[in-house]
This record gives structure tokens, C-alpha cells and sequence, in this order.
């Protein structure tokens, strides 16, 4: 009983220790940003400062509203920023970084296509 104990302990453990992916939008612009996050029935309001950043909630997706209207659908775990009062998402979880998207062709089908 003492192992079995152990053992759900050291994986609780383990599985706590696991880095959370949370949603992080910087502000590039010189002046602050006010955004809306909305997320499930949740609703909130963030001003973030120049040059500052700020993690809201956004576990399962949300919805970011800035200022002039604009909407974006995010997972959660991507880093954003503001810069010329859009949000643009600089990093998204589990894409390459060439994020090019293409898929090489094997070398066989590469020499049929030509």
C-alpha cells in the first residue's frame, strides 16, 4: 500500500511540476493598450502598459478584443503583440520555427513530379 501511495504522490508531483502554457501579450507601442478578454462566460479587462507584458487567463481559448473592435480567436500558450494598435501572435505552441507548413516530399516522388 505504502508503494502504490508513493507512487500516485511522485506523479502528482510530477504532473504539477509541468510548465503551464499561458497566454502572453506584450505591448510594442508607446502608449498603453486596453484589451478585453473573454473567456467562456468569463469577461475581463486588461490595460497593459508600454513595453510591458501580461498573461490573462486563457486556458481553453479565448477571445481578445482590442480597442478599435477588432477580435482574435486564441488557444492559449501563444506569446502576441501589440504593435501599431494590432495584435499580432508571434509564437504559437508546437509550430516550427521555419513555420513554413510544407511537408517535404520523399526524394521518389520529388524525381516523378519533375
Amino acid at each position: 500500500m505504502r508503494i502504490v501511495t508513493s507512487l500516485a504522490l511522485g506523479t502528482l508531483g510530477v504532473l504539477l511540476a509541468l510548465p503551464a502554457e499561458a497566454l502572453t501579450i506584450s505591448n510594442s507601442d508607446p502608449k498603453p493598450h486596453t484589451i478585453t478578454v473573454k473567456s467562456g462566460s468569463d469577461s475581463s479587462e486588461l490595460t497593459i502598459a508600454p513595453e510591458q507584458a501580461a498573461q490573462p487567463s486563457c486556458q481553453s481559448g479565448c477571445t481578445i478584443e482590442l480597442e478599435n473592435g477588432d477580435l482574435y480567436e486564441l488557444k492559449g500558450g501563444e506569446e502576441a503583440s501589440i504593435d501599431g494598435g494590432a495584435l499580432f501572435v508571434d509564437v504559437v505552441p508546437g509550430i516550427d520555427d521555419d513555420m513554413t507548413g510544407a511537408t517535404p516530399a520523399p526524394a521518389g516522388d520529388a524525381a516523378k513530379a519533375q
